[in-house]
């Protein structure tokens, strides 16, 4: 039965997120799996197994779409691969679930010790998330508290620090409500009563406002590779850009510009004088070549920055199977999904320069991320350090009517609060945004629509304490935890 109610409750835990966003749903779903947990001794593997699996085929079932779709895999298929990737990601949870079954079969642990166990092993496992077999920081508990009092920590201690506020929170009210005993639940509210303290406080300095202008074509993904169709979709994004070359940054999405070689150069350069005719600076995504050393040409995923804009950046953290294949001389023309267009990118290095915006005669270091390596904390933390404002671009196309790009754009706003950057989200199809230093969202364009969003936004200098103590606490935290279960008597 424990594990029927496992799975159950990871099934609910997605609806805290965008775009449900019902959060009190993700809290009630990790205090029914510490409650299972704490009354099922000795079977957290399996529990943990059951509730990860019920999590990831309803949080990432929009995968399904992609593959279907775009892979053109049979239903069937597509099906299999999706509950592949599930039980893969699933995966994850079973150190956690090792830990609890060793301490449980070890010793006799009290209430107080299994609450710090618990919230300690959920939080290691979301660390693993973030870079174990490159990662997949997604649906962390940390990202459903925007709309809610417990925001206010995110750009203090970090997602991953809230994250295990929120396991600890969540098993200590069942332990309350078993026992009674308000000593579980009075530690349990000081965050809150910390988020309310927080909440005047302003960690950065606003500066200058600019105005920007956000390209969103919408241009179908079954289209947008196509060799007799690169020109069209140039076109169509000039089109578009055309009355809004007076602003002070124009931004077009990721691999907007599908050229290459000759045509790229031809392409690049008339917008590169259209740009400084206009004083403006202007960045687009587009697939770069180069030959390191002389070897063989590698493509990337890349932005550049041109007009009174400079600076190329080529996108590090690679999504698997769409811009390269794991097992590529095993997998590679199996089905149409292990082909698809550009799935043999190359990714850039780690440590790249920022883009450089001049506007106004003021120099401004702008942080890029292209798709979902805003989902990586640590890695926009990093490039956000001396930046005044975050640039994002992707193409959501893939995840169609899914509740897919919902997600992405509320991983993006938890971003925006960490580092107290303003955030400029331009995508292929939507959720395009503009968003704030409080990652609240500014204005926005409707999903599918061809448009162009216009905007000011309010660049920022400083930085948050979670710049500064980047995931360290929350590390201390979970050793100190588990040390504190290890040298805990038997209850």
């Amino acid at each position: 039965m424990s594990l029927v109610v496992a799975f159950l409750a990871g099934v609910i835990y997605p609806l805290g997120f965008a775009p449900y966003s019902i959060w009190p749903l993700t809290f009630f779903s990790l205090f029914v799996v510490f409650g299972a947990l704490y009354l099922s001794r000795g079977r957290a593997l399996l529990i943990l197994a059951c509730f990860a699996i019920g999590k990831n085929l309803v949080g990432v079932s929009w995968v399904y779409h992609s593959i279907h779709v775009f892979g053109n895999a049979e239903p069937f298929l597509a099906g299999l691969i999706v509950c592949f990737f599930v039980l893969i990601l699933s995966a994850f949870y079973l150190p956690a679930g090792l830990i609890i079954n060793f301490f449980s079969k070890q010793r006799k642990l009290s209430p107080h010790s299994y609450l710090l166990l618990f919230a300690a092993c959920m939080a290691f496992t979301e660390w693993l998330l973030t870079w174990f077999m490159s990662g997949f920081p997604w649906l962390f508990a940390g990202h459903s508290v925007l709309n809610m009092p417990l925001s206010n920590l995110l750009p203090l201690l970090g997602t991953l620090c809230v994250s295990l506020i929120i396991f600890y929170l969540c098993g200590a009210f069942y332990l309350f409500i078993k026992t009674r005993r308000w000593s579980y639940l009075v530690p349990a509210i000081v965050p809150w009563a910390i988020s309310v303290v927080l909440y005047p406080i302003e960690w950065v300095d606003e500066t200058h406002e600019y105005r920007v202008a956000l390209v969103q074509a919408n241009i179908e993904q079954n289209r947008k590779w196509l060799y007799e169709e690169r020109n069209q979709n140039l076109n169509k994004h000039l089109s578009l850009s055309q009355d809004h070359w007076d602003a002070d940054l124009l931004i077009w999405p990721e691999a907007a510009i599908t050229l290459f070689g000759s045509e790229a150069e031809e392409a690049l350069s008339l917008l590169d004088t259209m740009a400084l005719e206009s004083q403006t600076s202007f960045i687009s995504g587009m697939p770069t070549v180069d030959s390191p050393g002389g070897r063989p040409p590698l493509t990337r995923n890349s932005v550049v920055a041109l007009g009174d804009g400079s600076g190329t950046y080529s996108k590090v953290h690679l999504v698997p199977f769409g811009e390269f294949v794991p097992f590529e001389n095993v997998l590679r023309g199996l089905i149409d999904f292990f082909d698809l267009p550009m799935s043999s990118m190359s990714g850039g290095q780690p440590n790249q320069e920022n883009l450089r915006m001049d506007f106004r005669g003021e120099s401004i270091s702008v942080a890029p991320a292209i798709c979902y390596e805003i989902a990586y904390a640590d890695t926009i933390r990093e490039r956000s350090i001396g930046s005044s404002l975050i640039v994002t671009v992707s193409n959501d196309t893939w995840f169609g009517e899914t509740f897919g790009p919902w997600q992405h754009l509320q991983i993006a706003r938890v971003r925006a609060l960490e580092n107290g950057k303003p955030m400029l989200r331009v995508t292929n199809n939507g959720v395009t945004a503009v968003i704030d230093k409080s990652g609240d969202i500014i204005a926005s364009l409707p999903q599918f629509e061809s448009n162009v969003l216009t905007s000011s936004i309010k660049l920022t200098t400083g930085r948050t304490p979670y710049s500064y103590l980047a995931d360290w606490p929350v590390l201390i935290a979970i050793f100190g935890f588990f040390l504190w279960v290890y040298r805990a008597p038997n209850s």
